[in-house]
């Protein structure tokens, strides 16, 4: 079978997670045995990539769109929703390549009318959602700003949206809360949904920490973009304010808009480590080296690939109490602290140090779907 895979940013242009888990599931699909080929954007600036699956570029400006102003963002964000020169252009790549089946991601900077034109094409589709970008322009919600989703701009988005994306065949979500985000306001009457975990990030990996009683030092690692919905910022300062606790120490793995604002805030504090970004197996290497995992997120994330990796380490996590994070933390037996709140966050990393032996000498479950890409591929047979 072809399959086309769809997701707006892929590597080298990766920023998130949903762009891992499109990655897996293209590796999956051709350890199955299907032909897949990808299409996703780029920088009009950038050259295109040689690069395994055969891929499709689309220029676009979502990569760098937080270096334009508001205002520019505001009418480019109209404009994602009705751009018909991005939406013919991968009509004629589908026309061209004639898949089988498509599998969609976030869509944002390829133009929603994508669906129209997979809809027009009578091809088969699922659609993976990954955030809130169909329910507001900025794919994102804050703690105690949730009412940003229900203005009457929002609302006018929303109904578009609704009626350009319709109801493709399958809908899958890695959380229940996203899944009912949409199902609420009226969204994919008519589709089939499917709530599963995001793909596996990496097998159970076997490591023997000891669990002493008399242990001294404790190392927090965070990793993630340096951006403001992350609660990087967030984070530090409440490292500061522990900052006299000389055994308490936080690294920081990512890169963002944030950080030169992130640096000088951790300026005094010797306790916390900047190592900017990683690759896949850098990442891997530092989860093995900390205690805990700290999950600060302060907008509502659906399911953050970061803790399906700390799982596979047996990485105990502290997070948000937020969206799909609680699914996911709750189902880790890991440690929720109320969003945006340094006081419940500092008792909770002190209950984490008293309680070290007994986290450390639990075996955790493993959060992540094996079968990822099967599994779709059997929904995808029922729904139709």
């Amino acid at each position: 079978m072809k399959v086309a895979v769809i997701n707006n940013l892929y590597k080298p242009y990766q920023k998130g997670g949903a762009e891992k888990v499109a990655e897996i599931t293209i590796n999956q699909l051709q350890s199955l045995g299907h032909q897949v080929f990808l299409v996703t954007t780029k920088p009009s600036s950038k050259k295109e990539e040689n690069s395994s699956p055969k891929t499709y570029y689309i220029n676009s400006k979502y990569y760098n769109l937080k270096d334009y102003s508001y205002t520019y963002r505001f009418f480019w964000q109209i404009e994602n929703v009705f751009n018909t020169r991005k939406a013919l252009r991968l009509r004629r790549i589908l026309k061209k390549e004639k898949p089988d089946l498509i599998i969609s991601n976030n869509l944002m900077g390829l133009s929603f009318l994508s669906f129209f034109v997979i809809r027009q094409l009578k091809i088969k589709h699922v659609h993976i959602l990954h955030d809130v970008q169909l329910i507001h322009p900025s794919g994102l919600i804050f703690y105690r700003k949730e009412k940003i989703a229900d203005t009457l701009a929002a609302r006018i988005y929303q109904m578009l949206n609704k009626k350009i994306s319709s109801s493709p065949d399958l809908i899958v979500s890695p959380s229940k809360w996203l899944l009912e985000k949409h199902l609420r306001r009226g969204f994919f009457r008519k589709s089939k949904k499917l709530i599963l975990d995001n793909p596996l990030a990496f097998k159970k990996v076997e490591i023997k920490k000891e669990a002493t009683e008399d242990k001294q030092n404790y190392n927090f690692i965070f990793v993630g973009q340096i951006e403001e919905h992350k609660g990087v910022i967030f984070l530090i300062k409440t490292f500061n304010r522990i900052k006299n606790k000389e055994n308490i120490k936080l690294t920081i793995v990512g890169d963002g808009s944030l950080m030169n604002e992130a640096q000088e805030l951790a300026n005094n504090n010797k306790n916390i480590i900047f190592l900017g970004k990683k690759n896949g197996e850098e990442v891997k290497n530092e989860l093995l080296k900390h205690d805990c995992l700290i999950v600060p997120s302060l907008c509502y994330e659906n399911s953050p690939t970061v803790i399906y990796e700390a799982s596979a380490f047996n990485l105990p996590v502290i997070a948000s109490d937020l969206g799909g994070i609680s699914e996911l933390i709750k189902k880790y037996k890991g440690i929720l602290f109320e969003a945006k709140n340094s006081h419940d966050l500092i008792n909770k990393i002190d209950y984490f140090c008293s309680n070290f032996s007994k986290y450390i000498g639990a075996e955790l479950p493993q959060i992540g779907e094996e079968k990822y890409a099967e599994k779709i591929l059997e929904e995808i047979k029922k729904a139709i």
